[in-house]
């Protein structure tokens, strides 16, 4: 089985995006693309799919760094994690936790990419930034060289952004990056979802009943959730209340509409407090799975009532919550400055002007 039909496989609904990566990367020793864009909304894929991709043609003895922008908040950060993957460099205890070369600027990290790729100028090195939306505040030229490192290097490098934001929002102002490959990575349709969501289902539970709570849960929240990984998590913080029933002896698994309304309740609840983290996983577990309408059917009424309610806890407006942070910290600010952080305009640029004359 090749490489695009093991990770379609593994990737279901993607395996278009996948064609179109492996097409665009090419051989081994084929020119690589200065830079290819991935971009679409949270829990489509990218940076599974990417990852799983690379982690594939390293089995092929392609070298490649994975950097996510995050983490390396400054680019010497970035450099040296780089240059480490390329040359296979781990810092250790043996080597006093230093890394492959110190690159404090674009021009160390370009002079010691040609000293390390010197020989191999033709192989293909590849460099995976994730959440690269970041790099727009890490230097005004850091973007444009790492889309430019072939020609800076004489090497054959191709550099891989995945972001949440399009390129027209992401292009460098200086207009020095040339325009890259892009690979939209759209939302998930309803099948594909279900599919993934599928793999999820409990190794002693039977797998169609399983799907046909997940349809329900779709069914249920999709108007306002598109979110795979939101979806993952209503479905595993919702299914053992759906299923405690069978376990009691209230219903059995082909009384489907009689479970779904005795679960209707922690649907309500989710909905509420769940699915806008206004409650935790470990709160949700703690508060839901003492209730049981077999032994006690006033505990499910307690039990919703306090995942309702929150407890005792003062309940802001949503706006307001910001607002009160925001003004606490504007308090840390000196007085000097607020002008300067919040007024609209340029009132003092006009005030001096109007002094000067």
């Amino acid at each position: 089985m090749d490489v695009a039909a093991r990770l379609g496989r593994q990737f279901p609904g993607r395996r278009e995006q996948i064609d179109q990566l492996l097409a665009l990367l090419g051989g081994a020793d084929d020119p690589a693309p200065s830079c290819v864009f991935v971009y679409g909304p949270s829990a489509t894929g990218k940076t599974s799919v990417v990852r799983a991709l690379f982690a594939e043609l390293s089995a092929e003895g392609r070298r490649h760094a994975y950097v996510n922008s995050v983490e390396c908040f400054a680019p010497r950060l970035l450099f040296e994690r780089v240059l480490n993957a390329w040359a296979g460099h781990t810092p250790s205890a043996e080597n006093q936790y230093a890394n492959y070369a110190r690159c404090d600027s674009v021009v160390d990290f370009v002079n010691a990419a040609r000293e390390l790729l010197q020989g191999s100028e033709q192989a293909a090195h590849y460099i995976v930034v994730d959440q690269a939306e970041r790099l727009r505040d890490r230097g005004a030229m850091l973007l444009t060289a790492l889309v430019r490192l072939p020609e800076l290097t004489g090497a054959n490098i191709a550099v891989v952004l995945l972001s949440s934001v399009v390129w027209d929002k992401f292009r460098p102002r200086h207009g020095g990056a040339p325009d890259p490959h892009t690979v939209f990575f759209g939302y998930y349709a309803k099948e594909q979802m279900l599919r993934i969501i599928e793999r999820d289902c409990p190794a002693d539970e039977p797998a169609a009943f399983f799907l046909t709570f997940v349809d329900a849960i779709y069914e249920v929240f999709h108007r306002n959730c598109v979110d795979l990984n939101e979806l993952r998590h209503l479905v595993a913080m919702l299914y053992p209340k759906f299923v405690q029933p069978v376990y009691e002896g209230q219903a059995t698994r082909s009384e489907f509409a009689r479970l779904f309304k005795l679960c209707q309740p922690y649907f309500a609840a989710a909905s509420e407090r769940l699915y806008l983290r206004e409650i935790s996983s470990s709160e949700w577990l703690k508060h839901s799975a003492p209730a049981s309408a077999e032994t006690a059917p006033e505990d499910v009424a307690l039990a919703i009532h306090k995942i309702s309610d929150g407890g005792d806890a003062l309940d802001l407006p949503y706006y307001t919550k910001f607002l009160l942070v925001a003004a606490f910290l504007a308090s840390y600010n000196p007085a000097r400055l607020d002008a300067q952080y919040f007024s609209r305009g340029k009132g003092q640029a006009k005030r001096r002007r109007r002094g000067q004359q």
